[in-house]
């Protein structure tokens, strides 16, 4: 069925072209184009007793109450996975799951975005990973979750820098709208995501990806009619295939974000969560975002670290 519909709406996109394409040119000129974020990329949220400096067991976190269980929590995609939107990292996506999840854990994270990204950029970046110049960790020897002290945090701002190749537990993806904008065909997104899963689990040894799923873009204030619908029938279609393709597999999971009315106000609620440019969040889009994202993931971290309390 969604094939079908997917073909019709090919068709429809190819009858109103020259409308769509005049629309798109004039969004692109008269939208504001706001930069991403100042702020680190790359951390760790230091435990009480600082970071574990070297390897160690279950029973040495759970003697130590004062310790707090490592997570690795890697962030990647596009620009609002960059944070655009906001001022500062801290305010956005990236620095509020941090915020978040460093309650109860200590967390090495690294975030990987930029403006533009489709699912084929992020494929690309994550291929190019370079190998981990320190022995990889064991996962029959030492527990997962736990880095060596000679386990060093690298990373830069550019997008296409290769991505050291190392454990993460958590990945948070934000990708799709720009293959909405691209009209990045359902055969190829289905691909790119086939594979983008797949190498997070085989090299990366990620436990649990999260996908957020594409916002509806038929109501985003920044595009005019009918190029809104066309994009939000894309964005939907997308969306289902990412639903379809993520039951496939074991601890992957796509969140769908709920826009909870502001002020009590059912009107124009999408506006109350975007930034000036009506394309990306603003500080409380990220905000609603990552409370979402902590709330999914904390149901997975009681078999991931072996603990049988949540972050709060």
């Amino acid at each position: 069925m969604i094939s079908f519909k997917v073909l019709l709406l090919n068709i429809l996109i190819i009858v109103s072209f020259p409308i769509l394409l005049v629309q798109g040119l004039r969004v692109r000129k008269k939208t504001l184009k706001l930069p991403e974020p100042t702020g680190s990329r790359v951390g760790c949220c230091h435990c009480v007793n600082n970071c574990v400096t070297k390897v160690a067991s279950k029973a040495d976190l759970k003697d130590d109450a004062q310790s707090k269980p490592p997570l690795t929590l890697l962030i990647v995609g596009d620009s609002a996975a960059a944070g655009v939107g906001v001022s500062t990292q801290k305010q956005a996506l990236s620095g509020r799951l941090v915020e978040s999840l460093s309650a109860n854990y200590c967390i090495n994270w690294e975030l990987k975005a930029k403006t533009g990204v489709n699912s084929t950029d992020l494929l690309s970046m994550l291929q190019r990973a370079k190998p981990n110049s320190e022995p990889t960790v064991n996962s029959k020897s030492t527990p997962p979750l736990l880095l060596t002290s000679t386990q060093t945090l690298t990373s830069t701002h550019d997008f296409h820098t290769a991505l050291e190749c190392r454990a993460f537990d958590v990945a948070v993806i934000s990708i799709g709208v720009n293959d909405v904008t691209g009209f990045t065909s359902l055969r190829k997104w289905r691909s790119n995501l086939m594979e983008i899963i797949e190498i997070l689990k085989a090299r990366y040894q990620c436990k649990f990806i999260v996908f957020t799923a594409l916002p509806p873009m038929h109501e985003f204030p920044a595009l005019p009619q009918p190029l809104r619908w066309v994009l939000g029938q894309k964005a939907k279609y997308l969306n289902a295939a990412l639903l379809k393709l993520v039951n496939k597999y074991h601890g992957v999971n796509v969140l769908t974000l709920t826009l909870n009315p502001i002020d009590n106000s059912q009107s124009n609620n999408t506006h109350n969560y975007m930034a000036e440019d009506g394309f990306h969040p603003q500080v409380a889009g990220y905000q609603l975002w990552s409370n979402a994202v902590v709330k999914l993931v904390n149901e997975e971290l009681d078999e991931l670290v072996g603990k049988n309390s949540h972050v709060g």
